[in-house]
Formats: C-alpha cells, sequence, structure tokens
C-alpha cells in the first residue's frame, strides 16, 4: 500500500466529519441560553427549518447603521425590511461580514454618468451570527442563520445552509409569511446553476422586429400555453413545451427569449454546460428547481455544441442524462424547455428523434429587405421618411446584430461631429462593415450570401 494511501486513511480516521443537521444544532449550541430567553422555549422543543432565504441580510442596515446606496436589493430582502420592526444579535457577539464587490445598478444612474464611487457596489453577507428578527404581523419573534462546515474528506469546498428557528406555534404564520415574501412580482429573472438569481432588463415583443413565421411559431404559441392548461390537463397532456431556436449568430434569439420571459414574468434556470466542473448531478437539479418553480423556463444555450452528431462534446454532461430529464418526470407541469443552437443539423439526431422533446424548431434567419428597412425605422423615427432604398440593399446578409453596430457607428460618427444622424452616414457605416476584415471574417458564420466590392465612403 502507497504511502500517500496510508496517510489518506489515517486523515480519515482521525477526523469526524458530522451531518449537516448536527453541523446546524452544534453552530446554535453556543447561543442556546440566548435563544432560549429571545424565543421563550427550550431550544429542543423549537423548530429549525432549513431555506434558500438570507433572512438574516434583512438586519443589515440596522445593525451596522449603514448600506450601500448602489448595491442590488432581492426583492425578498426588500419586502422583509420594510415590515422588520427590530432586529438583535447576541450580546458580545462580533459579527463576521462577508463583502463582494459588484457592478452598481441604482436605478438613477443607469442612463447617467457615474463617478467612481457610482460604479460599483459592495453586497453584504451576515456569517455565523443569529439574528432575532421582530416582523410586523407575525406573533413570534424568529432568529435566522448562516452555517458554513465542510461535508467530509472528500469535497473540496466549503458548504452552507440558511436556517430559521422559531417555536411551534409560530409555524403556520411564518409559512404563511414566506409565501408573501416570493409571490411573484412580474419581473423575469434568471437563475444560473446554484447562483443568485438575477433580474432581466425589461424587454418586450413590441420592442422586437420579427419575422412573421417566428411569431407565429414562438410568440403566439408561448402565449396561448398559458391559457390552455385546463385543456391540457383536459386531454390527459403533460402541461409543458418545448422549443428549439436556431439560426446565424446575432439574430435575435436571445432577445426572443428575454421578450418571452418578460411576458409571463417567469424565472428561466439554467447552467454552464461547458463549465468543467458541471455534471449529470447539476443538470438533473436544474430541472427539479424548474419543476419546483413552475410555471418557469429552462433555457439550454448552444445546445449543437454541448451534444453534436459527432459525439465530440467539451461538456460533462451526457447526452442520455439530457434525454432522461426531457423525457422524465423532473421535465415537471407548467416547465418550458428552450434550447439554441446555430445549426440543428448537427444536433445529435436522438434530441430530435422523439416528437414532443420540442414541439416547436424554429429558425432565425438573418432579416429579409422588409425586416432590414423595418428595423432602421424602429431605431431611429426619422428614417421613416428617408430613403432607405441603398441602406437596405447594401446591408443585405447582414444580422441584426451587424444592423444594430452599423447605426451605431453612424451615430457615435454624427454625435463627435455635432450634426443629426442621416441616412448618409447609415450608409458609410454599413460599407465600412462590408468591407472590414471583421466581417469577412464572420460571413460564413453569419450566413453571407451575398457580396459586392466595398464602395469608396461619402463624403
Amino acid at each position: 500500500m502507497s504511502q500517500s494511501l496510508n496517510k489518506q486513511m489515517l486523515h480519515e480516521l482521525n477526523h469526524n466529519y458530522l451531518t449537516r443537521s448536527l453541523f446546524v444544532k452544534r453552530a446554535l449550541e453556543p447561543h442556546q441560553e440566548w435563544l432560549e430567553g429571545r424565543l421563550q422555549l427550550k431550544l429542543a422543543d423549537a423548530i429549525i427549518f432549513e431555506t434558500d432565504l438570507a433572512l438574516y441580510n434583512a438586519a443589515l442596515p440596522r445593525l451596522l447603521e449603514y448600506s450601500d446606496p448602489y448595491a442590488e436589493t432581492t426583492t425578498v430582502m426588500a419586502r422583509l425590511a420594510e415590515q422588520l420592526l427590530s432586529v438583535e444579535v447576541p450580546p458580545m457577539f462580533s459579527s463576521h461580514i462577508e463583502l463582494t464587490r459588484e457592478r452598481a445598478v441604482h436605478a438613477s444612474l443607469r442612463h447617467a454618468r457615474r463617478s467612481a464611487e457610482e460604479s460599483c457596489a459592495y453586497s453584504m453577507n451576515l456569517v455565523g451570527c443569529p439574528v432575532l428578527l421582530k416582523v410586523r404581523d407575525l406573533p413570534v419573534p424568529f432568529v435566522a442563520l448562516n452555517v458554513k462546515y465542510h461535508s467530509g474528506p472528500n469535497s473540496d469546498c466549503e458548504c452552507e445552509q440558511d436556517i430559521v428557528v422559531l417555536s411551534r406555534a409560530g409555524v403556520s404564520t411564518f409559512v404563511s409569511f414566506l409565501k408573501s415574501l416570493t409571490a411573484p412580482d412580474g419581473k423575469a429573472r434568471l437563475k444560473v446553476g446554484y447562483e443568485d438569481t438575477q433580474v432581466i432588463g425589461k424587454c418586450s415583443w413590441d420592442q422586437l422586429v420579427l419575422d412573421p413565421t417566428i411569431i407565429s411559431l414562438l410568440k403566439d404559441d408561448f402565449e396561448a400555453f398559458f391559457q390552455r392548461e385546463e385543456w391540457f390537463r383536459q386531454m390527459r397532456l403533460p402541461y409543458r413545451r418545448g422549443y428549439l431556436l436556431h439560426g446565424p449568430p446575432g439574430n435575435g434569439k436571445t432577445s426572443a427569449i428575454k421578450a418571452a420571459l418578460n411576458s409571463q414574468g417567469l424565472t428561466a434556470h439554467t447552467l454552464r454546460l461547458f463549465d468543467e466542473h458541471v455534471d449529470d448531478n447539476d443538470l438533473d437539479r436544474v430541472f427539479k428547481r424548474a419543476a419546483q418553480d413552475g410555471p418557469s423556463v429552462i433555457l439550454l444555450e448552444d445546445i449543437d455544441r454541448a451534444f453534436p452528431r459527432s459525439g465530440v462534446s467539451k461538456t460533462k454532461v451526457s447526452l442520455q442524462q439530457l434525454l432522461n430529464c426531457l423525457d422524465g418526470v423532473a421535465s415537471g407541469e407548467g416547465v418550458i424547455t428552450i434550447a439554441t443552437g446555430n445549426a440543428p443539423t448537427e444536433l445529435d439526431a436522438a434530441i430530435l428523434r422523439r416528437p414532443g422533446r420540442f414541439d416547436r424548431v424554429i429558425l432565425f434567419p438573418n432579416p429579409s429587405p422588409e425586416l432590414r428597412r423595418q428595423y432602421f425605422i424602429q431605431m431611429h423615427a426619422s428614417f421613416a421618411q428617408a430613403d432607405l432604398d441603398e441602406v437596405v440593399e447594401e446591408s443585405a446578409g447582414f444580422s441584426f446584430a451587424l444592423l444594430r453596430e452599423a447605426f451605431i457607428m453612424a451615430a457615435q460618427s454624427d454625435f463627435s461631429g455635432e450634426r443629426p444622424i442621416d441616412i448618409s452616414s447609415l450608409l458609410n457605416s454599413v460599407w465600412s462593415l462590408r468591407g472590414s476584415l471583421l466581417f469577412g471574417s464572420m460571413k460564413a458564420s453569419a450566413g453571407f450570401a451575398e457580396s459586392s466590392s466595398p464602395r469608396r465612403r461619402r463624403s
């Protein structure tokens, strides 16, 4: 037996690795007298809830008499803070605060020039310190705490669990209170793996320039799904839907997903398929969490690269696990699966072979001449009265992303010259993009089929 193996065995024999429940109870023992006095019960009679809500963080502004005005506040924390009557921590206990630097999201500063202080923010997390919270309309107080622990010799990271301690008499009203904190607020959100949920920027169908086919197959079908729940039940059909959006990059797949989420105030659950630490278990958890949160969306991006027909993939998630999740119980009621890819012909045929995995396979092509015209008019109202024929002709083969870049280039040029944006500047930008090396390298991926020699820039 090797020396390294002997050391590993001794290491495991000399250490007592506890279960999470025992770690939680041990974390409460140093504060037993304080807990029993404040909750007016014996600790052995208390109810301990494990939650996914860091309720203790709502107490930080009062404990510290400070909060970063530029840090993002979640809906749950904002709602809880509004109802707090008082907070208290054990005497002679030093609060341990984790500071995490993040990008500032203060609403009033989104379109303004920011100072160095306004450009970043620090989110705060209270660690290891029990907090007694008294809340309006709750008959009994409760204690919230974050517990960190190590799960054993084979774990490569620290684990943590948020808990709540309260009396048995307060369970019913506390659960009702949690429901009020987490009730949908109509905002679209994105949940990536174990990361915090992020609010998605507002985007409506009306803001997008879409091909009529896409409107019919995606927008209309998506909205009808939520109106037909009872019909699905009566027909004994699983109440779920699947969409595969494909086409060259830059043609609105992501924008369409944002509009769909915003239209119903849904949360999209996803994971980074190409992360070396993501495996079958992570995909299974995503599907289960989405089912618990239904109605919700599961988002799988670049699915053709993750599960190619060639079988050569850089993801550790197996094709079989994906198929199991799409077909199995975990796919859930009220769950919509949306996958994106550039070329479905390169996708493993097993994914599309069985009906019901993806009910709609929708192409997002490069925009037609009419859509290019409509897009420029939407970008700037003055273009509605201008002659756009040459711009539309010269931008043949452009994706929506390239049309947007042409508009930005023209706007920046005219802004620096202190003149309003006009068609001449837009045409020059189109010619510049068409003739650039960057655009030349993108021809194949963008589906560029038409070619013409770059023209001389107008003076």
